[in-house]
């Protein structure tokens, strides 16, 4: 086996290990979060011996909002870089670029993006799945945020375990 070869197949199954594990994390944290989520809207109800948790629910769903997103810029930077070797490797085949997947997905999206401002946006927007999963993060966090706002025994609960924890 060649240097090249070899180097080709490694950044190919580099890009596949983080590539797959970049939805694996998403779809854990898609479940994490909705099991949180909903033993929060759970607490609510008259009966639920889940009420004086909330709080705690609540800023799991920011905690783990913050953890998720800073994996997903991990694995993002990760598969960056091995499309950047991949990308190499095609520039030096020759044929034309419908047949270099990594190229062609480069142009198509920049022309693609270079159509963003013409007409109504979200007939032209062109997410990336960073920006897809990114709104998901936000999402999460600020129903999160907001609950922990808005909860009115949120202040003595962290104080009250905050300052146990100092000591």
């Amino acid at each position: 086996m060649s240097d090249e070869t070899y180097l080709r197949e490694q950044a190919w199954n580099y890009f596949v290990l983080h590539a797959s594990q970049r939805m694996t994390i998403f779809n854990f944290y898609l479940v994490s979060s909705s099991l949180i989520a909903s033993a929060y809207f759970a607490s609510f109800k008259t009966d639920s011996n889940l009420q004086s948790a909330r709080p705690l629910f609540a800023f799991l769903l920011c905690i783990i909002a913050y953890v998720f997103w800073r994996l997903e810029q991990r694995t993002k930077f990760l598969i960056k870089n091995a499309e950047q070797a991949l990308l190499h490797f095609e520039h030096l085949e020759t044929g034309p670029i419908v047949s270099k997947v990594f190229s062609s997905e480069l142009k198509r999206t920049s022309a693609a993006r270079r159509l963003r401002g013409r007409g109504p946006a979200l007939w032209y927007l062109h997410p990336s799945y960073s920006n897809c999963f990114n709104l998901v993060f936000l999402t999460f966090f600020l129903v999160g945020l907001s609950a922990l706002i808005t909860d009115y025994n949120v202040w003595p609960f962290l104080k009250k375990y905050l300052l146990d924890a100092c000591h």
